[in-house]
C-alpha cells in the first residue's frame, strides 16, 4: 500500500465515476486518451473561469468594503487536498465565502458534490461563512461587448452541505483505501465499457455483443445480470424484465437475424414528397458566448451539407457551405441553405432533434429567417426513426442508432474510417481552432477540406440508407 498517495477534488470524482477508475488513474493505467471535445471543453472551461475570476473581483470592487479575493488556493487535511477556484475575504466579519467555478449553465449534483468536498478541507483552517456555486448565467444574451456581471449567477449552496458531508467524509476514506491498494482485485469498475478509460481492466472478457448493448437498461438491471453470471446479451433470459424496445432487440441479437418491419416502412415512405433532401449540420458549442444574440453554451452552425433527389432513382446532386471567417457564420449559412433547399421536399436528417433545436436557436438570433426555418422544421424526417423505433434493426447495430453504427452494416462500402476528421467533435475543434486562427496556410485548408468531406459523408450515407430502406 503505497502511503504517499493523496486524494484530490478531481480524484474523488473518479471514485463516484467508478472506483476501478481511480485506481487506474493513480496506478498509471489509463488507456484512453481525452477527446476531442474533452480538449476543447477544457479549453473553453478555462476561459470560462478567466472571466468568472474578472466576475468575482469586480463584485469585490463594487461593494468597497475592504474585501478581497484570491484564487486556486491549495489546502490539505492530512491526505486530502482541495485546490479552491475562489475565496472571497470578508475583513468586517472575518469570515470566508467558497466559491466553486463551473462553465455550465445550471447547478448540477456533482457540483454540490465538489463544493462539499472543498469546503470539509477548507474550514479546518479557515472560518467559512457561505459557499457558492458560480455558474453561467443561461438567461443571459450578448449583446455588443461581453457584460460579465450578466454573464454570471452565483447560487447560494450553504444550506445543501450539511446533508452531502457525512457521505462525502465516508465515501472520501474508501477512495483513499482505492487508490493506496496494491492491485486492482474486487475494486468495483464501472457500467459502461463505451466510455471507459480503462477497459482492460474495467472489462477484460466484454464479449462483442454484451447486456451493456441494450439501449438504456439501468444500472441496477446490469448489476443484476451481473450478479446472476449473465455478460453476453445471447444469454439473458425471456424472464428478464425488460421493456419492449430493449426485448426486440435482445431477440434480434440473439437469433442474429435482422428484424424488418415491411409494412410499416412502406407507410412511412407514402409519406414523404420530392425532391427529397438529406442535411446535415456541424456545430460548435462555446461557453462564452462568441456573438450577438448568442446565450452561454450555445452551439454555433458553422456548416451544412445537402443531398437532393429530384426522382426516385435519378441523380443525386450536393451542395453545402462552410464558414470559418472571424464573423458570426449562421447568418451567411441561412442565405445559402434558404436557396439550395427551398420551400418543398421532405427534408431527412439523422436526429431531429439537434437539427430542429439549431433552426430554433436560428430563429432567436435572425428573426428574419423566423418563417423560412419553421417552415424547413416542419418538412423534417428523421431518417433514424426506422431504427430507434424499430422498424430495421441488425444484430449489427449493436443496440444502437447512431449512423456511425448503422452505415458500416447497411452500406459496407462506406466508412468514417482513415478520414483527417471523422467525428463531430473533431469538426468542431477543427473549427474552433480555424475560427481562431489556430491554423495556417496549408495547415487551414486541409482541415477545410476535411471538413467539408466529412459533412458531406454524413449527408452522403444517409442517401445510401435510404436506397436500401426504399429497396425493401
Amino acid at each position: 500500500m503505497d502511503t504517499d498517495i493523496t486524494l484530490s477534488k478531481s480524484d474523488y470524482r473518479r471514485f463516484l465515476e467508478a472506483p476501478l477508475h481511480l485506481w487506474a488513474y493513480k496506478h498509471n493505467r489509463i488507456e484512453e486518451l481525452p477527446s476531442a471535445f474533452d480538449q476543447l471543453t477544457g479549453i473553453q472551461g478555462y476561459e470560462a473561469e478567466g472571466y468568472a475570476k474578472q466576475y468575482l473581483q469586480q463584485q469585490v470592487d463594487d461593494a468597497g468594503q475592504g474585501e478581497t479575493v484570491e484564487f486556486q488556493q491549495v489546502f490539505t487535511d492530512g491526505p486530502y487536498t482541495a485546490r479552491t477556484d475562489a475565496l472571497l475575504y470578508k475583513p468586517v466579519s472575518d469570515t470566508y465565502d467558497l466559491y466553486e467555478i463551473k462553465s455550465s449553465t445550471s447547478q448540477k449534483k456533482e457540483h454540490l458534490l465538489d463544493a462539499a468536498y472543498q469546503y470539509l478541507i477548507v474550514k479546518e483552517q479557515l472560518n467559512i461563512d457561505r459557499v457558492f456555486i458560480l455558474h453561467m448565467n443561461k438567461e443571459y444574451i450578448r449583446r455588443g461587448e461581453l457584460d460579465i456581471a450578466q454573464m454570471f449567477v452565483a447560487e447560494d449552496v450553504s444550506g445543501k452541505i450539511p446533508e452531502c458531508m457525512a457521505d462525502i467524509a465516508l465515501d472520501r476514506q474508501m477512495a483513499l483505501k482505492v487508490a493506496r491498494a496494491d492491485d486492482p482485485q474486487d475494486i468495483q469498475h464501472c457500467y459502461k465499457p463505451k466510455d471507459c478509460p480503462c477497459p482492460a481492466l474495467c472489462h477484460p472478457y466484454l464479449p462483442p455483443y454484451s447486456i451493456y448493448d441494450i439501449p438504456r437498461i439501468r444500472e441496477n438491471k446490469k448489476i443484476e445480470l451481473l450478479e446472476q453470471g449473465i455478460i453476453d446479451i445471447a444469454d439473458v433470459p425471456a424472464s428478464f424484465p425488460l421493456n419492449d424496445k430493449q426485448r426486440q432487440i435482445v431477440r434480434v441479437a440473439q437469433s442474429n437475424k435482422p428484424y424488418i418491419n415491411k409494412e410499416d416502412i412502406r407507410q412511412e415512405f407514402e409519406s414523404f414528397q420530392y425532391p427529397l433532401y438529406f442535411l446535415d449540420y456541424e456545430t460548435c458549442i462555446s461557453a462564452i458566448p462568441l456573438f450577438d444574440g448568442y446565450h452561454p453554451q450555445q452551439q454555433v452552425v458553422f456548416q451544412y451539407s445537402l443531398h437532393r433527389l429530384d426522382a426516385p432513382g435519378g441523380e443525386v446532386n450536393h451542395s453545402g457551405h462552410l464558414c470559418v471567417k472571424n464573423d458570426e457564420p449562421s447568418r451567411e449559412l441561412l442565405e445559402r441553405l434558404a436557396q439550395d433547399i427551398g420551400d418543398k421536399g421532405t427534408v431527412f436528417v439523422w436526429n431531429k432533434t439537434f437539427e430542429q433545436g439549431r433552426n430554433k436557436d436560428m430563429v432567436i438570433i435572425h428573426p428574419d429567417y423566423a418563417a423560412f426555418l419553421e417552415q424547413l422544421n416542419e418538412r423534417i424526417y428523421d431518417l433514424g426513426d426506422f431504427v430507434s423505433k424499430g422498424m430495421y434493426l441488425h444484430p449489427g447495430f449493436k443496440g444502437s442508432w447512431s449512423i456511425k453504427n448503422v452505415l458500416p452494416v447497411m452500406v459496407p462500402e462506406l466508412s468514417y474510417n482513415g478520414m483527417d476528421i471523422g467525428k463531430g467533435d473533431e469538426a468542431s475543434t477543427a473549427w474552433w481552432r480555424l475560427f481562431h486562427g489556430e491554423l495556417l496556410g496549408e495547415e487551414a485548408e486541409e482541415t477545410r477540406t476535411a471538413l467539408w468531406e466529412y459533412c458531406k459523408l454524413d449527408t452522403w450515407a444517409m442517401v445510401e440508407i435510404f436506397k436500401v430502406f426504399s429497396s425493401i
